[in-house]
């Protein structure tokens, strides 16, 4: 009898299916750091009385940047948010956040040798853990990093229970009836060919470790929001 049976192929689908159901809470993740960031880590890099004579300056006699990008710490602790299927580092950020200005700010030309409390690159601004004056950032960053964590810890998890039902079920249709919420992450050709064949007998549910509720509650709120 002809079955939809779980290709590599399709097994890859449904997983960037699952996993693009998190995209906006991801990203809402790492978006949600401290506005404050904006000012306070310039103002931190360099002093007012720096800042002033900054702003006694001309125009050309200085570089003006609207944004600093922020990827975290350097001289910093392996520390890491960490589960089974989740690592996300505390100090170090994967993805740098973008710090934009109100309005542009002097920078100076040769910024390696300014006493910044960080390292400046092209494109990048990190903070010297050791230096005392970050010691403001630091639970800051602490709480960002794991919020970000939570995000990408709730996605895997999710993702980890839909790679474990295809591994228990080798067809479509029994999984389908152990979990319904897997059909809205089925691309639609394995929707259309389902619909036209017939399936094996099904295992019993009971058998999967996995809390099939929870992720039929991910499933809808991310239709909720328009994820799906």
């Amino acid at each position: 009898m002809a079955t939809v049976r779980f290709s590599e192929s399709l097994k890859s689908e449904i997983v960037g299916n699952a996993r693009s159901m998190f995209t906006t809470s991801v990203e809402n993740a790492r978006n949600n750091f401290p506005a404050e960031w904006h000012t306070r880590i310039y103002e931190t890099m360099f002093s007012a009385e720096v800042r002033a004579k900054f702003d006694a300056l001309p125009d050309w006699a200085m570089e003006r940047k609207e944004k600093i990008d922020f990827s975290g710490f350097m001289n910093c602790p392996d520390d890491v948010w960490q589960s089974s299927a989740t690592k996300v580092k505390t100090w170090a950020l994967h993805d740098e956040v973008s710090l934009q200005f109100a309005t542009p700010k002097p920078w100076p030309y040769n910024d390696g040798k300014a006493p910044m409390g960080g390292r400046a690159s092209w494109r990048t601004f990190q903070a010297d853990y050791t230096d005392t004056r970050w010691d403001w950032l630091k639970p800051q960053m602490k709480e960002y990093t794991k919020q970000v964590f939570d995000a990408l810890n709730k996605r895997e998890q999710f993702v980890e229970g839909v790679m474990k039902l295809m591994q228990t079920y080798s067809t479509l249709a029994p999984a389908l009836k152990a979990w319904p919420a897997l059909w809205d992450l089925v691309p639609e050709e394995a929707k259309e060919r389902h619909k036209k064949i017939s399936s094996r007998s099904r295992k019993d549910s009971s058998d999967l470790d996995v809390d099939l509720n929870r992720m039929t509650a991910e499933v809808a709120r991310t239709k909720l929001t328009g994820g799906l």
